[in-house]
């Protein structure tokens, strides 16, 4: 599954998102967070971890786009 992770200006680096992910798709490198989306399992524990609230998410893959699309219209 593709899935492109935003993180937004509230990011403060404190390493939470980097120390608890299982995927290993966040590094804190001389103060610069880097995202490795192509690792992101899209378990979107860095979503509900995130004290900052400044990451976001997002699968691009179109089945499931259109299983949930099918699931509101229902």
């Amino acid at each position: 599954m593709k899935v492109v992770i935003r993180v937004g200006p509230s990011c403060n680096r404190c390493g939470i998102c980097e120390e608890h992910c299982p995927a290993r798709v966040f590094e804190i490198i001389g103060g610069t967070l880097h995202v490795r989306q192509e690792l992101c399992i899209y378990c979107k524990g860095c979503e509900a971890l995130c004290p900052a609230k400044a990451i976001e998410v997002v699968a691009l893959d179109e089945g499931l786009e259109i299983s949930r699309i099918t699931a509101l219209k229902s």
